[in-house]
């Protein structure tokens, strides 16, 4: 009988393991320009031709390579970075493997430029085949020319998208990879045209060039914290400017982008006081961990990684977040953020700051919450300002939203609910308009926080379906749920069983078992999670009648509020003041 089990060819072997690594043309240029950081550049300049299909083309001034060098660069497993599996546990830099080069002959035609000592010398892999060095002329640093990427491997050139679209992923690589090494000038030009210069700059410098309609410059700062083994940098963005999505929320761990969603989380968590719920902040953490306490051996692009000391991390980097955060508090409700220059927005000079404002309006789509109820308000009227038959109107002189008030002294009169949802009261010389299911949802969250809610017995458990990891979970966090009011257990076979809940959660057992299997956050965060939900569903409702008792408690509870938002983020109050009013309706002051 014969064998059907066969030892496959070495050509045919390092085309499947080339894919493992390289799958489109951003693994091309990740790879490059990791050996370029590791080789010491100072400058670095990317091309790219037909999406970088067609062409990649990597200059570095870097240390160069040898003949002997590039005569073994390109075979499996060369590197000079580690030697034994010792190094792997102080490893600084970003490849490690050895599979890049080998890969990228693999799959594509290949040339390599490298000056070293004032000796240059080229490499050409075609087929496999890998030339002898050949004496050349060049500059000092490396040249590699990796062109018809997966000329070899037709299974896999099918399945790559249009050029348009993976040039798009290559730049986003270019950016990510140069974003953690500002002191390096980059240089990306796409089909024979310079698209994106990056000079040397400080590291919230990089952060704006690179990405500059994330945020402006004189709203960014840069914050740093240093713990046991590691150090936490920020460049964060002020709260009033932020996004409909976490494009711009990035984590870097030893200068590689990483998808870590704990670390992602922990930056929003920071915000959430001061961010309504469905918008999310700019925020960029970069992190430096002790070699011997992350593992980063455990995906071809090193996109991810395991930490030892992970929950520290965490705990370290809301704090960084909160603490950067708290330079705005002090606005509730006494004061308010001051507004930036156009010069700090990094824009003109202020005779053309109205024309560069429509400029950043044009460009950013995603819709801007204010951080406080003084700057809601400023936004409001700057808006009317903009409505020509309002503008028209406006008292000479008074530009409504410029006087900033805190709340004023004095008696609340309450005057009615409308629509069913929002409280009026005045107070002093300003009317104030609540939301009525916001502000019982951020009362009852402070009473469930400070008051542990009274627990009630299950008279008939609640079955649920756990996985293996969300049953690992529950375990783990056994003590913090059964100090949070929650008892559960194994039921029938392959079910699990909710015992025991906090009263004010009774009707909420299916929202409870979600929670119970979250499998993310840290024990802070997770109490937060359940006090806010609890509260959303006691909380009055749009539409819900209330009596004048009630709401004269709400008023007076919200008002007196250091920080005046729900659990969820959103203001509790709308303020305007009787010069504003006056000035809406064309009245003399």
């Amino acid at each position: 009988m014969n064998s059907q089990v066969r030892i496959l060819k070495e050509s045919v072997a390092r085309k499947i393991a080339a894919g493992e690594v390289i799958d489109r043309p951003n693994s091309i240029v990740r790879e490059l320009i990791d050996n370029a950081i590791d080789a010491g550049s100072s400058r670095i300049d990317l091309t790219l031709e037909g999406g970088g299909i067609d062409r990649i083309r990597l200059v570095d001034d870097g240390r160069g390579m040898s003949a002997e060098d590039l005569k073994l660069c390109c075979l499996p497993h060369a590197t000079s970075k580690i030697i034994t599996e010792d190094d792997l546990m102080t490893i600084r830099s970003l490849g490690f493997r050895g599979e890049a080069l080998s890969s990228i002959a693999a799959s594509s035609r290949l040339e390599i430029i490298s000056s070293r000592d004032a000796e240059s010398w080229k490499l050409s892999v075609l087929d496999g085949r890998v030339t002898d060095p050949v004496p050349w002329r060049g500059d000092k640093g490396t040249i590699v020319d990796a062109q018809d990427l997966f000329y070899s491997i037709p299974a896999r050139r099918k399945f790559l998208k249009q050029p348009a679209s993976e040039g798009t992923l290559c730049r986003k690589t270019f950016l990510e990879k140069a974003l953690p090494f500002p002191e390096i000038h980059f240089q990306l030009s796409i089909n024979g045209k310079v698209r994106t210069v990056l000079p040397p700059s400080d590291l919230k410098g990089r952060v704006c060039s690179a990405y500059p309609d994330a945020c402006p410059p004189g709203m960014m700062v840069e914050r740093k914290t240093i713990l046991e083994g590691a150090q936490i940098t920020i460049i964060a963005g002020r709260p009033e400017w932020n996004r409909s999505d976490r494009r711009f929320i990035q984590v870097y761990a030893n200068n590689r982008r990483i998808d870590e969603y704990a670390f992602v989380q922990a930056m929003q968590y920071g915000y959430d006081e001061l961010l309504p719920g469905g918008v999310f902040p700019v925020c960029f953490a970069f992190l430096e961990v002790d070699p011997a306490l992350v593992d980063f051996n455990i995906h071809p692009a090193k996109r991810e990684a395991r930490f030892r000391n992970k929950g520290a991390l965490h705990h370290e980097l809301v704090n960084l977040v909160k603490d950067f955060l708290r330079e705005f508090h002090p606005v509730f409700p006494g004061t308010t953020l001051p507004e930036a220059t156009q010069q700090e927005l990094g824009g003109p000079s202020p005779g053309v700051a109205a024309k560069q404002r429509t400029n950043w309006d044009r460009s950013m789509p995603q819709r801007s919450y204010p951080a406080t109820p003084e700057a809601q308000t400023q936004r409001f009227t700057e808006l009317v300002r903009e409505t020509a038959p309002l503008r028209s109107q406006l008292h000479p002189g008074e530009v409504p939203g410029e006087a900033v008030h805190p709340v004023p002294e004095g008696e609340i009169r309450y005057m009615g609910q409308i629509m069913g949802v929002f409280l009026l009261a005045e107070v002093g010389d300003s009317l104030f308009i609540l939301d009525q299911h916001a502000a019982h949802e951020k009362m009852l969250f402070e009473r469930y926080k400070n008051e542990l809610p009274p627990r009630q017995d299950q008279l008939i458990p609640f079955e649920f379906e756990a996985s293996e990891e969300e049953i690992r979970f529950m375990e783990a966090h056994r003590p913090l749920f059964e100090g949070l009011g929650i008892s559960f257990g194994p039921g029938q076979v392959g079910m699990w069983e909710i015992t025991a809940l906090p009263r004010a959660a009774l009707s909420m057992e299916s929202e409870i078992a979600d929670f119970l299997k979250c499998r993310k956050g840290s024990p802070a965060e997770l109490q937060k999670e359940l006090y806010a939900t609890m509260s959303c569903r006691n909380a009055i409702k749009e539409g819900d009648p209330i009596d004048p008792g009630a709401a004269m408690k709400l008023l007076e509870n919200s008002l007196s509020l250091e920080n005046p938002r729900c659990p969820h983020g959103r203001l509790l109050w709308f303020r305007l003041s009787r010069n504003e009013l006056y000035g809406l309706v064309g009245r003399l002051v």
